[in-house]
């Protein structure tokens, strides 16, 4: 109800500045809408209440205000990623659900990777929205030993700087799924924000980048201090996530998959993207004898993203000047 706002709501259950909605670019492609919860009581999505986050907002979902007031939220655009499948209908058909004890996991898909898919829950105890990671069994025998590592690492660690475990249900002989709820992240990635500024031919503040990086650093000190490497899926950009969209942004390093315990052990196994490995992981992978250790490999890879939002501001201007030049 604040007159300085876009929107305005004349009403007293309407906090001064109740939320904010964002459209942002998606690392996986096409546009993610969030709306970020500030108010004192909250509001409805989908008739679930939320307070003091930030949620994604889907095609048809719909926020209602304690006054009353409802939204239907639709995306103008569908883009090919939006769609499972290219027999998908379009538009498509209306999402599915389904309850796990406090939590609902939503038939819209955030990710995909070789064994497991990232959906979009819905933890109604907590009123927020969570990342919903299945693993399903291969015909009954797929090892969860081996899978639970990357959950045992994330348990034991938290910090406001990267992505923990909100929970885990076991398969079961009714569900033959591994479900592991994590922190929902809404602002993308960092590789997108940063592309955003060079789309715009803007560049972003030095003072931005150095608070980005003294987040990321601060979380390294925080896994180096207990003996955890994030090793080869600390590989750029695109491991670090938003936590919701804005300037300033609080980010989360994600993705520990190949993380290890133990950090001050030498490994013999090379891993992770060759741009953001240390000289030493280059030559691990042309001589399989050849160790290293996974804290200097963190600190590498960090000192390569640190000049990024740098490098894409000046691409981003040459390209503009010789396309200039070329008309």
């Amino acid at each position: 109800r604040n007159l300085r706002s876009q929107y305005v709501i004349p009403s007293t259950l309407i906090s001064i500045q109740h939320c904010k909605i964002y459209a942002i670019a998606s690392g996986a492609g096409g546009i993610i809408v969030s709306c970020s919860d500030m108010s004192t009581n909250g509001l409805w999505l989908n008739d679930h209440l939320v307070h003091r986050c930030s949620v994604i907002l889907l095609d048809g979902d719909i926020i209602r205000f304690p006054n009353g007031k409802a939204f239907r939220c639709f995306h103008l655009t569908k883009t090919f990623r939006e769609k499972s499948t290219i027999f998908d209908p379009t538009p498509p058909s209306e999402p599915s659900c389904m309850a796990f004890g406090a939590y609902t996991i939503l038939s819209h898909c955030l990710g995909t990777g070789g064994f497991a898919t990232v959906h979009l829950a819905i933890d109604t105890a907590n009123h927020r929205q969570v990342a919903c990671k299945v693993i399903k069994s291969k015909n009954g025998r797929r090892d969860f030993g081996t899978l639970l590592k990357e959950v045992r690492i994330l348990a034991k660690v938290r910090h406001p700087n990267i992505n923990s475990v909100v929970d885990i249900v076991h398969p079961s002989v009714e569900s033959p799924f591994l479900k592991i709820f994590l922190q929902l992240c809404t602002g993308g990635d960092l590789f997108s924000f940063i592309v955003s500024h060079a789309d715009k031919g803007q560049r972003m503040h030095p003072r931005e980048a150095q608070f980005i990086m003294y987040q990321i650093l601060q979380a390294l000190k925080y896994l180096h201090d207990r003996e955890i490497c994030h090793r080869g899926t600390f590989c750029g950009p695109e491991n670090v996530l938003l936590f919701a969209p804005g300037h300033y942004p609080r980010i989360q390093l994600a993705d520990f998959g190949l993380a290890r315990a133990h950090a001050y052990q030498s490994t013999l196994n090379a891993c992770g993207t060759v741009s953001y490995l240390p000289p030493e992981g280059i030559l691990a992978l042309d001589q399989p004898s050849f160790k290293y250790v996974g804290k200097p490999s963190d600190c590498w890879s960090a000192c390569v993203i640190f000049p990024y939002p740098f490098l894409w501001h000046r691409w981003a201007s040459k390209t503009n000047e010789d396309s200039r030049v070329g008309a």
